[in-house]
C-alpha cells in the first residue's frame, strides 16, 4: 500500500498539486459557463486551484530544506508561503502577487469555502486564476498531465 513520507512527500505534494489543477480546468470547462461566473471563477474552481497552488509552494519549500512542521505552519497562508519561496531563490517572474493574495485570503479566512468575497473586495476570473496556478506548477517542477499518462502507460 502506497504511503506517504518525508522522503517521498515533496514529489507527492507535486503529483496532487498538477491532479487538483487538472480537476480545476474540467470543472471550469463544466461550469464556468454559467450566469455569474464570467466575472467569478466558480468556487469549486478556486477551491481546487488554491489547493493546486498550496501544494505546488509546499513542495518547492519541501525540497530547497524548510522541515515539514515548519511548512505546515503556513497552513493556508499562500502569501506567507510564496514569500518563503522568493527569500529562498523562487523566481517572481509571471507571479501575479494581485490573484496570489486575493486566492489566499479566501482560502485562509475559510471564504472560498462559501463563495463569498475576499476581503481585498474581490475574486479571481479563471483565466489570472489558472496562470497563476501554472507558474507555481512549473516553479515546484510539477509533472504534466502527459508526463503522469506517459508514466502510466510504461509501468
Amino acid at each position: 500500500m502506497f504511503s506517504v513520507n518525508s522522503a517521498n512527500r515533496p514529489n507527492y505534494y507535486k503529483y496532487l498539486a498538477r491532479l487538483n489543477f487538472e480537476a480545476a480546468k474540467s470543472a471550469d470547462k463544466e461550469v464556468g459557463f454559467w450566469p455569474g461566473y464570467e466575472i467569478a471563477a466558480p468556487p469549486p474552481v478556486m477551491a481546487l486551484c488554491a489547493h493546486s497552488i498550496e501544494l505546488s509552494l509546499k513542495s518547492y519549500l519541501l525540497e530547497k530544506g524548510v522541515d515539514e512542521e515548519s511548512v505546515r505552519r503556513f497552513n493556508h497562508d499562500l502569501t506567507s508561503a510564496w514569500k518563503k519561496c522568493v527569500e529562498l531563490g523562487a523566481n517572481a517572474d509571471g507571479i501575479h502577487l494581485e490573484t496570489l493574495a486575493i486566492i489566499s485570503d479566501l482560502l485562509k479566512t475559510g471564504r472560498l469555502r462559501y463563495g463569498d468575497e475576499s476581503k481585498l473586495g474581490k475574486v479571481p476570473v479563471f483565466g489570472p486564476l489558472s496562470e497563476l496556478c501554472e507558474r507555481c506548477l512549473e516553479l515546484c517542477g510539477a509533472p504534466t498531465k502527459a508526463d503522469i499518462l506517459t508514466q502510466k502507460e510504461a509501468g
